[in-house]
């Protein structure tokens, strides 16, 4: 097993060097701006996130200009995202926790940010990872199907990602020092080949690896 998360680590990264997808939540290191666009990025696309992106950090560019925002104005700016309601008054609550129990800066710990309204373990590792670049895991419904496909590692629980054992297995294919790279490429590789109908196993660069793959190749020569 240990060979084959190497190997899968190994391939994904080059894949992803070849494939990187840019956004500009990706080319900051801002906590405040990546703990944003993941509450932005919460059920909906990242075409559509990348829509606002520009727009809502130019009219609040930190946290305290958030936390003084009238929430009219957010629903205004977010609502091509869906949820605008939901997620105007989650920001609002947030920003106001952080400038009053925090003296306005983004919290370092992961349990910190645990203790933030709506913040719950995905977010906090990402921001963990992206801001403060910390070897942290991340585990979506499509990080939780490549992992299913790949390994057959399956879940007894209803939502995978909910798993706390799903959430073990996901650290142990966390590279030392890579782990945003490779949470990147997990995302992108999820968004575009591992895709949950109709999945790119054809052009996929872990396909000799892959115990999906392996298994509809079997299903083919069975049949045939």
């Amino acid at each position: 097993m240990e060979t084959k998360k190497n190997d899968f680590v190994s391939k994904l990264l080059t894949w992803h060097c070849l494939t990187y997808c840019s956004f500009p939540w990706r080319e900051t290191s801002d906590p405040y701006k990546i703990l944003v666009a993941e509450i932005f990025l919460r059920k909906t696309t990242r075409k559509q996130v990348k829509g606002i992106y520009t727009q809502f950090f130019m009219k609040y560019p930190n946290i305290r200009a958030l936390s003084k925002a009238d929430i009219n104005a957010i629903r205004n700016i977010i609502k091509p995202l869906g949820m605008e309601f939901i997620r105007a008054s989650a920001l609002k609550k947030i920003a106001d926790i952080i400038i009053h129990k925090h003296g306005g800066k983004i919290p370092r710990l992961r349990e910190k940010l645990l203790e933030l309204p709506h913040i719950g373990p995905y977010i906090a590792n990402a921001v963990m990872c992206f801001a403060y670049d910390k070897d942290y895991a991340l585990l979506d419904t499509n990080v939780v199907r490549v992992i299913i496909r790949v390994f057959s590692y399956e879940s007894l629980k209803k939502r995978p990602r909910d798993d706390n054992k799903m959430w073990e297995f996901a650290y142990t294919i966390v590279p030392p020092g890579k782990a945003r790279d490779f949470n990147l490429a997990m995302l992108d590789f999820a968004a575009s080949i591992c895709l949950p109908r109709n999945p790119e196993c054809l052009n996929c660069p872990l396909a000799n690896i892959c115990d999906h793959v392996h298994a509809i190749i079997k299903k083919k020569e069975h049949i045939s």
